[in-house]
């Protein structure tokens, strides 16, 4: 018989700081990043910067940030206030564990985390 598998799809650990700063970067280039689905403690979380709207020019001015459910329009408001069990995502000392990188709407750009080059240099992992 042939045993055919689903491939277990690569998740790629790093540090919640590396993530922000990658966040930051591109919006100081005038970039959005996308947003990742990242694992911590046994919840999964929703994290990155988008345009909005969706079709709207690709500039600071348009750049929102998003941690959860929530947006936040400036990335020091972000950084404020996306938390986990009150410790703000920059200040958590374990890493996250991404598991989707490369979210635009609901589709996924990236087979894999390991596909954003940017995020796997600073992986752990």
């Amino acid at each position: 018989m042939f045993g055919f598998k689903k491939k277990k799809q690569k998740s790629l650990w790093i540090m919640a700081k590396d993530v922000m700063d990658l966040i930051q970067s591109d919006y100081e280039a005038d970039m959005s990043f996308t947003l990742i689905e990242f694992h911590y403690q046994g919840g999964a979380y929703l994290m990155g910067s988008c345009i909005i709207p969706p079709d709207a020019e690709e500039r600071k001015e348009n750049i929102s940030f998003v941690f959860q459910d929530q947006a936040y329009q400036t990335f020091e408001e972000f950084q404020e206030n996306a938390c986990i069990g009150g410790i703000k995502i920059y200040e958590l000392e374990e890493p996250v564990e991404i598991v989707r990188a490369g979210i635009v709407g609901n589709d996924t750009m990236l087979k894999t985390p390991w596909g954003d080059t940017r995020l796997a240099k600073k992986a752990l992992r």
